[in-house]
């Protein structure tokens, strides 16, 4: 847009207040596009915030139709100090005595006590370490005889243990441990392939024991043994994960978790009123302020409106005791929200959990088609998305015309101004002549 000031020099007119009211008429059609692009663009941020809320309440009602929330399981351990347990979804319940006899190890080694763990005071050459039969020779160079030397050497080459140099009483010690745990790590190590030095290394202290853990199911005559080459026991009782912390007795309990239905529920009914509340918000009219929410009016909000509150009421399982989502606590109220009856849903789990999954499962069904429907390409939010899209785009090329036409207008005047500027002048300079011709003329006479 051109800048140019004109003001007249000549003239005395503001030329530039007269240009930019003279497009101010021009440009009414502008701010009517504006005024029609801001309305538009205000439904496209409410349809694409509700787009949001309804894909969300897809997902939690998808949550409610699918067989994993219902099989989710809960496994509590009587002293948590003994074991620890988790469970998988689908583990069956049941109750488990569990006896800890012994904790897994893994094999650990550690030399003599070193007054220096940097004194080159060692021999050079081979060192073998052995882990479960499988052996590594390490090679111990000039500058390396030293603790912290064989403890670089030994991790660098990969040889299924770990080397660590331990500050103790009097010096230090080289530990070395098994990377494998249990019986199956046992770890001996062999350094007479060492040659020379002031100090033999060997390694005569066992820290650790290379141990399994033994684990014992039940305590009757048929009571079960078993052995595990780590702390973590995932293979013992089906879908559940033992986690052994000291020898001892704890009853382990397996068993559905409700709870995780009822979150599921919860969650649900959430984005249910995230839902609600927008459609509430984008088509109310508050008739004391006039005020309007951005989709007042809006067919399709309507409908939206009309068709999810109907989803929950018309879902019903027949030939059962529960049959509707109210008979679990769920209920839509007056204002299109749902309420939630928490003590009514824990007795429909706790007396009647089939019947109430068969209703919670329709209802969620029913509920992702709906929301589904309501948001893919080529749903009614989507077509509304698009109109909107394809309206701003059009307002934006009218808004673009109108302005050009304006600026193309503003130079016209501006061009239109300077002549009369420069065209006054030229007067103004003639008269000037004039007048000085005239003063002449009349003292000639004199």
């Amino acid at each position: 847009m051109s800048t140019l000031s004109v003001d007249g020099l000549v003239s005395g007119l503001n030329t530039t207040e007269v240009i930019n009211k003279l497009l101010e008429i021009e440009r009414a059609p502008v701010r009517k596009l504006q005024a029609r692009k801001g309305d538009a663009d205000a439904k496209l941020s409410a349809w694409r915030a509700l787009n949001s809320k309804l894909a969300a309440l897809e997902e939690r009602a998808a949550a409610l139709a699918r067989d994993l929330t219902y099989q989710a399981a809960r496994a509590t351990s009587s002293d948590t100090r003994v074991v620890v347990a988790s469970a998988v979804p689908g583990a069956p319940p049941g109750t488990y005595t569990v006896t800890v006899s012994r904790l897994a190890s893994a094999h650990q080694l550690s030399t003599e006590t070193v007054a220096d763990k940097d004194a080159l005071v060692f021999g050079t050459g081979t060192l073998t370490v052995t882990v479960n039969g499988s052996s590594k020779d390490i090679t111990v160079a000039d500058g390396q005889n030293s603790l912290s030397g064989i403890a670089a050497a030994i991790n660098a080459a990969g040889a299924g243990v770990y080397a660590a140099v331990v500050h103790v009483h009097g010096g230090y010690r080289l530990l070395v441990t098994s990377r494998t745990s249990g019986q199956a790590g046992a770890v001996s190590v062999d350094a007479s392939g060492l040659v020379g030095g002031a100090q033999a290394l060997s390694f005569p202290h066992e820290v650790s024991p290379a141990q399994d853990a033994e684990v014992v199911l039940g305590t009757g005559s048929g009571a079960v043994t078993a052995h595990r080459p780590t702390n973590l026991v995932t293979d013992l009782l089906p879908g559940v994960t033992l986690a052994l912390a000291a020898a001892g007795t704890a009853t382990v309990t397996v068993e559905q978790d409700v709870e995780a239905v009822k979150r599921a529920v919860r969650e649900f009914v959430a984005a249910y009123n995230d839902v609600a509340d927008a459609l509430s918000q984008y088509g109310r009219y508050d008739p004391n302020t006039r005020q309007r929410g951005a989709l007042q009016g809006d067919g399709t909000l309507q409908r939206i409106q009309a068709q999810l509150p109907d989803a929950v009421l018309r879902t019903e399982v027949a030939d059962q005791a529960l049959r509707r989502l109210s008979d679990l606590g769920v209920r839509v109220g007056r204002d299109g929200r749902l309420t939630l009856d928490e003590s009514k849903l824990s007795d429909a789990l706790q007396g009647r959990f089939d019947e109430a999954r068969r209703v919670l499962e329709a209802a969620g069904a029913r509920l992702r088609e709906v929301s589904d429907g309501l948001t893919k390409p080529g749903g009614p939010v989507w077509g509304a998305v698009d109109a909107l899209n394809s309206r701003i785009r059009t307002y934006d090329q009218q808004i673009a015309r109108w302005e050009d036409r304006v600026e193309r207008k503003r130079e016209r005047l501006v061009r239109m101004f300077t002549e009369l500027e420069r065209s006054l002048g030229q007067l103004r300079s003639q008269g000037d002549w004039l007048s000085r011709q005239i003063q002449r003329l009349g003292g000639d006479r004199r």
